[in-house]
């Protein structure tokens, strides 16, 4: 295992390839403006749906369970394996980065089969997919009536004309999201936060503060499957039309759940801060969003750091 791991590195950084997330556009069908009008259609049409994306991190772990569980291993198997294109083979998984950046808990790599099977189905849910990683194919057959759309045209709405947020105005729209407090303060200050006042229109907002399970953060569940269900049981009860969801491994699980409630989910994940004005250092850094910073933004509150919390994407969230 160590030495296949070697031979890789080698050929990877050896023909000027990168190890980690393969980016890829090719499944994408609309783009931009397109993508951003078709997500406005079908939230005008008040019937359920789901909008997401595969986190980076959750997406590699489902692959890699998929390639841990193949009977026999192809020529081509292996090529893969060396070129960065194909994430593990046989051995054993590890699930740090699941753990750590995701909120997945126990850290027991016996338990990604569960994980692989809630995930799964709610891969199949999905009727709009922010595409952009080349590992999706994995799930192609799952996703074959789901439209792709690029990521700018679904997390980035202030970018275009008739942004798609304009189709919650008047419904009651749930936000689930560690940053509740910043959302709502944000919320109240709506007008002053994008000039486009169509990005943050007038509606009911309801905030629903998920469970926070990053970097090994104790919680009183005994795993994720549990502190999931809590969730689902919570939200349930809510009276909502709308959930804009991002809340880590949680999310499109979440997005999935809200959808087979006959509501509408759109799985911002960490761009929703974003909507609603709260930098973070992800966006300090990309000229094309920190560009529409004001004086009305604002970061989110100490008190939202979790233990380690730089330790996440060196604090991108922050």
């Amino acid at each position: 295992m160590v030495i296949f791991r070697i031979i890789r590195k080698l050929i990877v950084y050896g023909t000027g390839r990168k190890e980690g997330t393969k980016l890829y556009d090719g499944y994408v069908q609309l783009n931009g403006q397109e993508a951003n009008d078709y997500i406005s259609k079908i939230i005008a049409s008040q019937k359920p749906v789901m909008v997401a994306k595969f986190g980076t991190i959750e997406l590699n772990a489902l692959v890699s369970h998929l390639c841990n569980k193949q009977e026999s291993y192809s020529l081509k198997d292996y090529v893969d394996y060396f070129r960065g294109e194909k994430p593990t083979l046989w051995w054993k998984i590890k699930i740090d980065s699941l753990c750590s950046n995701a909120g997945f808990f126990p850290n027991d790599s016996s338990l990604l089969e569960n994980f692989y099977q809630v995930y799964h189905q709610a891969i199949k849910n999905i009727d709009v997919l922010g595409s952009y990683i080349y590992n999706e194919k994995y799930f192609a057959q799952d996703l074959v009536n789901s439209v792709k759309v690029d990521l700018d045209g679904y997390y980035a709405p202030f970018l275009y004309n008739r942004p798609w947020t304009k189709k919650l105005e008047g419904r009651k729209v749930l936000v689930i999201h560690p940053f509740i407090d910043e959302i709502k303060r944000q919320y109240a200050n709506r007008e002053k936060i994008w000039s486009d006042t169509d990005v943050l229109p007038n509606f009911e907002l309801l905030t629903y503060k998920p469970i926070v399970s990053m970097l090994d953060k104790k919680t009183e569940f005994k795993n994720w499957f549990e502190a999931l269900e809590k969730m689902q049981s919570d939200i349930k009860k809510i009276d909502f039309d709308v959930a804009i969801i991002g809340c880590g491994a949680y999310g499109l699980p979440l997005a999935s759940f809200v959808k087979n409630l006959g509501k509408q989910s759109i799985h911002l994940a960490g761009w929703t801060q974003v909507l609603f004005g709260i930098k973070g250092k992800r966006w300090d850094d990309l000229p094309q969003i920190s560009k529409f910073y004001n004086d009305h933004w604002i970061r989110p509150g100490q008190n939202t750091k979790v233990e380690g919390f730089t330790k996440i994407e060196n604090g991108c969230y922050w």
